[in-house]
């Protein structure tokens, strides 16, 4: 079976994770929920690297210094994921967001009250109960 690579950044600041509120289109996976920033890898490209473009494809946001890969896996639905944290260097207010129709940084408890991509939930609770 081959495998899509999918990368993606957790972005925290003070306690609370980034997260990105996606287009409310049905073309795309989990239209209208809300997701850890990041996208596809391309072919020959790292999975690090895909995750640096990705953010600053969509924050205009350039990341220095170490990613912390904090959940790789190969899922059942053919897709291979690798997702890294960074510290969000400068307020959200900042950022210029060009995909998604909006972002908010929010709390462990916050979560709960937000439509997630379930994965995603996973991935978010396990990195903040670390913290």
């Amino acid at each position: 079976m081959q495998y899509r690579q999918v990368a993606g950044v957790i972005l925290y600041r003070e306690g609370r994770v980034l997260l990105q509120h996606r287009d409310d289109k049905p073309s795309i996976r989990w239209p209208g929920a809300w997701a850890i920033f990041g996208g596809h890898v391309d072919e020959g490209e790292p999975p690090e690297a895909a995750a640096r473009r990705e953010i600053e494809e969509e924050l205009a946001l350039r990341l220095e210094g170490p990613l912390e890969l904090v959940h790789h896996a190969r899922h059942e639905d053919g897709r291979e994921r690798f997702f890294y944290a960074a510290e969000l260097p400068i307020p959200p207010e900042e950022l210029t967001l060009h995909e998604g129709q909006g972002m908010a940084l929010l709390s462990r408890e916050e979560l709960d009250t937000y439509p997630l991509v379930p994965l995603h939930r996973e991935i978010l609770v396990r990195f903040l109960d670390t913290r």
